[in-house]
């Protein structure tokens, strides 16, 4: 079992402390800011953002299984991750500096800053290993979503003033609100302030891997036989496989949680920060709390009952509209996606060899890329076959007697029971995971 020390050890924070920069990149950007600037600011369908969010997401998919590999070899995922950092942060920064004729331009820097983002995590969760090992390891994970879940608060507060030139209220002298795309700057250049700790403070393990260099094609090569050779380590490609249906309605759900807020439940910018702040302070917690929670217990089943939690989470917020319950749901998906996060890096890592995590959460970036290429183009299309002005949408809103406002509403609503199909897909699939017969993380 694990000291509490231990997630005040330097190397410990400084991992830490990466989740804590990158979920302000993915809460400002993709749940809060940019797609609710082209949508609503723009006047622009939100299915570009869409695409360009699925075509990055599949780029992350095509390249990064490999990636993860060469990784493993060269013993240099500090160095990769410090790239893909960097190359995020720097087309984020410039995402404001884009003229609004070049709009195609646009949505391809942000595709460019989300394969960065994405790609990085690769490098990061495989990192968990060179700053913890066995049971220890599971703790230090739920640390860092905590962490990320305060990042995910303290960016929305730094970057606020950018966006409206007030903090809650309180105009800030001297600052003039830039409105949405006032936090793409501050979100990039946070972004990169707070992951220096980590290239600082953590050592990275050295590969014990007979060769340290290989090409790509050896890298690719190893990847499809790895994927051949998944039946030695069992239930590794069943948990990719439903992990897969899971990322689908996680990815969906963090890219649409701002503009659902906004469209169906009519928050404005100042409620949607306080609603969030609120959420993310209880998932905070709670992602710990499953961390520490999940030492000496089956992650199987910790995973199966967080999924369960997500279907009933979801499934209220399509018929609940009372604020107060809204402001608890929204608290409980918090924690749903925390222990989601916290729970999966150590079930996989604890079914196959230290010297190939690189591979294996490449094979895993590449399941949870995949579906968000799906996931979001399934929200996009239902919002648009469903919305008033649409035969689908005209025909549920007769048959169940809609009003215009609630028909307004009705394509979103749709959208979140298509997310709770594929995550109940993903739960049929993972029911059969074996418990873990082999550990190779008790070392």
């Amino acid at each position: 079992m694990s000291s509490i020390k231990d997630i005040f050890r330097k190397d410990v924070v400084g991992w830490s402390l990466y989740d804590f920069a990158n979920t302000i990149y993915s809460m400002n950007i993709l749940s809060l800011y940019l797609k609710r600037w082209i949508v609503e600011d723009l006047g622009r369908e939100g299915l570009y953002y869409d695409i360009a969010f699925s075509g990055s997401m599949l780029l992350t998919g095509i390249l990064m299984p490999a990636l993860g590999a060469i990784s493993d070899h060269s013993g240099k995922k500090k160095l990769f991750l410090f790239l893909f950092t960097f190359f995020c942060c720097l087309s984020t920064g410039l995402l404001p500096l884009i003229p609004l004729s070049a709009f195609a331009v646009l949505l391809i820097l942000f595709a460019a800053s989300n394969f960065f983002y994405e790609g990085g995590m690769v490098f990061y969760n495989s990192l968990l290993y060179s700053v913890a090992e066995g049971e220890r390891a599971r703790l230090i994970s739920g640390v860092g979503v905590a962490w990320g879940y305060l990042g995910s608060i303290v960016g929305m507060i730094l970057v606020l003033p950018a966006v409206t030139g007030s903090l809650f209220g309180q105009k800030i002298p001297g600052i003039e609100g830039y409105g949405k795309a006032g936090a793409f700057l501050p979100t990039a250049i946070f972004f990169f302030l707070f992951s220096i700790p980590l290239f600082l403070w953590v050592k990275e393990r050295k590969s014990i891997l007979k060769e340290s260099k290989i090409k790509i094609k050896k890298a690719y090569q190893e990847v499809w036989q790895g994927i051949k050779e998944t039946g030695k380590y069992p239930g590794v490609m069943r948990f990719i496989v439903a992990d897969y249906f899971f990322e689908d309605a996680v990815a969906t759900v963090i890219l649409n949680i701002g503009i659902f807020s906004s469209l169906v439940l009519g928050f404005s910018d100042a409620d949607l920060t306080v609603f969030l702040i609120v959420s993310t302070l209880s998932a905070m917690v709670g992602s710990f709390a499953i961390g520490k929670l999940s030492q000496g217990r089956s992650l199987k089943r910790l995973m199966f009952l967080i999924i369960w939690g997500w279907l009933l989470t979801l499934g209220l917020f399509i018929v609940v509209e009372d604020q107060v319950v809204i402001y608890l749901l929204g608290s409980a998906l918090g924690v749903l996606l925390g222990g989601l996060w916290t729970v999966s890096r150590p079930l996989l890592a604890e079914r196959v060899p230290r010297e190939e995590l690189g591979r294996f959460f490449g094979l895993y970036s590449l399941s949870g890329r995949a579906a968000a290429v799906l996931g979001p183009i399934i929200w996009g299309v239902t919002v648009y076959f469903f919305s008033p002005d649409r035969v689908a949408g005209k025909t549920l809103a007769a048959i169940f007697g809609l009003n215009d406002a609630q028909a307004a509403k009705l394509p979103y609503r749709c959208a979140v029971i298509s997310l709770m199909i594929m995550m109940s897909i993903g739960l049929i699939i993972f029911r059969k995971l074996p418990e873990r017969t082999q550990a190779f993380d008790d070392k």
